[in-house]
């Protein structure tokens, strides 16, 4: 143990254990990338039960665009995540290569 009363692990930091390079530190963003995951995913599953707990508001939101795009605004979620939920391995909110191609998009098809 080390320090006495911390576990070993605790002794050296994220920077301290690579060596700062890209390759090295690969496996630190696959743990970020599992935390805002874990976290989108919790807005949305906090969004669904004020919806599901407040009489009327799911028909306001299907009514009323402004305040449903103020409503998902408000957990940082996008309507069709809303719906449909997040699927693993994607980042929906954040436009990276791994989850946004700028070609695939591309309004000009052969």
């Amino acid at each position: 143990m080390y320090r006495g009363e911390e576990p070993a692990s605790s002794r050296f930091s994220v920077w301290d254990i690579t060596s700062g390079l890209p390759a090295d530190s690969l496996e630190e963003d696959e743990r970020q990338e599992a935390r805002h995951l874990r976290d989108l995913r919790g807005r949305v599953k906090l969004a669904r039960a004020v919806v599901s707990t407040t009489a009327g508001l799911a028909e306001t939101l299907a009514a009323d665009w402004t305040r449903a795009a103020l409503f998902y605004a408000r957990f940082a979620i996008s309507e069709v995540q809303f719906w449909q939920g997040v699927p693993a391995g994607i980042c929906v909110d954040r436009m990276s290569s791994k989850s946004f191609d700028s070609e695939s998009w591309s309004t000009t098809r052969p």
